[in-house]
């Protein structure tokens, strides 16, 4: 029989957590005394009678700690006897009918019960007829519990509370998918239960690009935070995709974010709070690194975390100085060039799992110098398999239509050639000198002439060069908007849906007047419309008009797979931007092949950009998702449009600006096959061999 009296009474749960129960005068207490702590933990205060303290904990670690008197309400109990008397009768009976060794002091124990000794008992107690069999030595205590006064209204609500959170299902059963606004897939359901149950919070997801990781780490976000796991949460990303990530978890989950700077404070613990966001940047350069390295974080997310591994770059000393409970690495590369990668990673997550680095090497290093063949390979799989989730496309049966591309090149006409020849002499000669304000300026109306020359006018103005702006102005019908009009008259002769892109809101506005003029009957959406246009312009789109002419925000969160045609009128410098905007209608959900046209003016920047994305990475066959990849794998800090303008303005003409852009090609190229090379390697390491 299990005898409560003054001395301590050890019991030990499972080997590994231990329990102290304390008998006295005025109440008992029962607290974990080694980490990690058991499941539940219930404290009625030694000389506190009528108060008790409720610690709900999970997985170790607690979530949610309340005070009352020892009666809760029925309701929440099932006992009249109040929550104390449930909690401390459940408690000795499971203890005791499981036969657990005990002794007085700390010392050791023969393993007993289950970890869910506490966690499970108001849950169990629920369906429990009549009253469980106690030890006598139990029974005063338990009166005087039992006879004291109910609890006030306030306390009894937080114990409601503490109920609720015990009696949550497991990971199993994800509580956060009623309020998605999507269906995610099936394995990445599995992904975010797996990584919550049996990885307690803490993994790599590595599935390949385009399957979907922002969503699964999402999953686990939500969930988290609904169960009062992660109010404090952190997402850091490269800063191209900083604004990506805050619309896919406001739009998709329904989590409110805000993005910090290096000047924003992080927010006092308060409650649930917002997901911030942090880019690499700015994350790992003071005043916003000591910020975010001066709190403790319940979740931290890192996207890209192949960037991470090192552990002398600045990113990667940003991450190891985080405090948090939980962490998402998310990464389709974990490793790259050699096995040291896969244990940096893995020693992110799980300090440890690997041994020390004289050991892992001793056990895993290749023998012949071939990182995808090292030692003891199964035993290496194992234990990655412990904290990294991998999905391949061949594995999910994910499929997407084709992605088929053409480049029309335009011959542009005399005075349109003419004023593009003077615009970019004199951008060559004034950057050479120019400040960083000017140059900029340089830069954007070098962007803007590519698009149309009406559309550069009101820059060249501000730059002080008015004769070209007049010329440009002058201009009322370049031949690329001519070509783009012939163009859609003849897909809207076959009854097919055309979305038309183009950067800026000067060009939208001439090339919605082209269409009128030529009876093409076109929607206009860019991003200065009220919301109840936006709306309309989206339904005129898809229940009756042909063509939807827009800015880059077309479609963000707005299914638009009903149109498979896509024409770049201009084309950003950026080729993430190119690619999220092909994103638009080459997504899950589309059904027939996306056929997409690029216009570009013969001798323009656009024209060598799409020569070497075509020729050097074949852009338009890579997956959603490979081109950020390959684009990482140049620098860190790699800037695709910076160093485009640079080529052009340091070049002394057309065919230097070509071998320049050449170069950045054979960079790019280098990069994808160091890109299909890692892919390779991670399959071999941490996958299954294919049959």
């Amino acid at each position: 029989m299990l005898a409560l009296d003054e001395q301590s009474t050890l019991i030990r749960v499972g080997g590994v957590q231990a329990v102290e129960v304390l008998a006295a005068d005025g109440g008992a207490v029962v607290r974990h005394r080694e980490h990690p702590p058991v499941h539940g933990a219930l404290d009625l205060g030694p000389g506190h009678q009528r108060r008790q303290v409720i610690q709900v904990c999970l997985r170790g670690e607690p979530v949610f700690r309340g005070r009352s008197g020892p009666r809760g309400p029925a309701r929440a109990t099932g006992s009249p006897a109040g929550l104390g008397w449930l909690a401390l009768t459940s408690f000795a009976h499971r203890a005791h009918s499981s036969s657990v060794s005990r002794r007085a002091g700390w010392g050791s124990t023969e393993p007993a019960v289950g970890p869910g000794i506490v966690a499970t008992m108001l849950a169990r107690e629920q369906s429990t007829v009549g009253q469980p069999v106690l030890p006598e030595a139990l029974l005063g205590l338990l009166g005087r519990l039992a006879a004291a006064p109910a609890a006030d209204p306030v306390t009894s609500a937080l114990v409601d509370q503490a109920v609720a959170v015990l009696r949550r299902p497991g990971f199993d059963t994800l509580l956060s998918l009623p309020q998605l606004t999507f269906q995610p897939f099936d394995y990445q359901r599995e992904t975010a239960a797996t990584v919550l149950r049996r990885m307690r919070g803490r993994a790599i997801l590595a599935d390949e690009v385009g399957l979907g990781k922002t969503i699964e780490a999402g999953l686990i976000a939500s969930e988290l935070r609904l169960r009062g796991l992660a109010d404090r949460t952190l997402v850091i990303t490269p800063a191209g995709l900083v604004e990506q990530w805050r619309d896919e978890l406001e739009r998709k989950f329904g989590l409110p974010t805000v993005i910090l700077s290096g000047k924003d404070p992080v927010p006092e613990r308060r409650g649930n709070q917002p997901v911030l966001l942090a880019s690499l940047a700015a994350g790992r350069r003071d005043p916003l690194k000591t910020r975010l390295t001066g709190v403790g974080w319940d979740l931290v997310i890192a996207d890209e975390a192949h960037r991470l591994r090192s552990t002398r770059s600045a990113s990667g000393k940003l991450i190891r100085a985080l405090t948090t409970r939980f962490l998402l690495l998310l990464t389709a590369t974990p490793v790259e060039n050699k096995l040291q990668d896969l244990y940096e990673m893995i020693s992110l997550v799980a300090p440890g799992l690997l041994g020390t680095p004289s050991r892992f090497r001793t056990r895993h290093a290749p023998s012949g110098g071939d990182v995808r063949s090292p030692r003891n390979l199964t035993e290496l799989r194992a234990r990655t398999q412990q904290v990294m989730v991998r999905h391949r496309r061949s594995e999910v049966a994910l499929r997407l239509p084709q992605r088929l591309a053409e480049t029309v090149l335009v011959t542009p006409d005399a005075d349109e050639r003419d004023m593009y020849a003077e615009l970019a002499d004199r951008i060559r000669v004034e950057a050479k000198e120019a400040p960083a304000g000017r140059r900029l300026a340089l830069r954007s109306v070098a962007r803007l002439a590519g698009s149309t020359p009406a559309a550069a006018a009101p820059t060249l103005t501000k730059l002080g060069w008015s004769d070209l702006a007049a010329a440009a102005a002058a201009i009322t019908a370049p031949a690329k908007v001519r070509l783009l009009v012939a163009k859609l008259g003849e897909h809207v002769a076959r009854g097919e849906k055309v979305l038309v892109f183009t950067a800026f809101r000067q060009t939208l506005d001439a090339v919605a007047a082209s269409t009128r003029m030529a009876g093409i009957d076109a929607a206009v959406y860019h991003g200065s419309l009220p919301r109840a246009d936006k709306e309309r312009a989206i339904g005129a789109f898809r229940d009756d008009r042909p063509v939807l002419l827009s800015t880059e925000s077309a479609g963000e969160g707005r299914n638009l797979q009903f149109c498979h045609v896509m024409i770049n009128l201009d084309l950003p410098w950026n080729p993430m931007q190119i690619e999220q905007r092909l994103g638009r209608l080459h997504r899950v959900g589309q059904t027939e092949d996306v056929r997409l046209t690029n216009l570009a003016c013969r001798g323009s920047i656009e024209e060598r950009i799409l020569h070497v994305l075509e020729t050097k990475i074949n852009m338009f066959e890579l997956v959603v998702g490979e081109l950020d990849m390959i684009l990482g794998r140049i620098d860190e800090d790699f800037d695709f449009e910076r160093a485009v303008f640079d080529a052009f303005t340091t070049s002394e003409d057309g065919d230097g600006f070509a071998r320049s852009m050449d170069e950045i090609g054979e960079d790019l190229a280098a990069a994808r096959t160091g890109y299909l090379a890692d892919r390779s390697t991670v399959d071999a390491l941490v996958g299954e061999d294919d049959a």
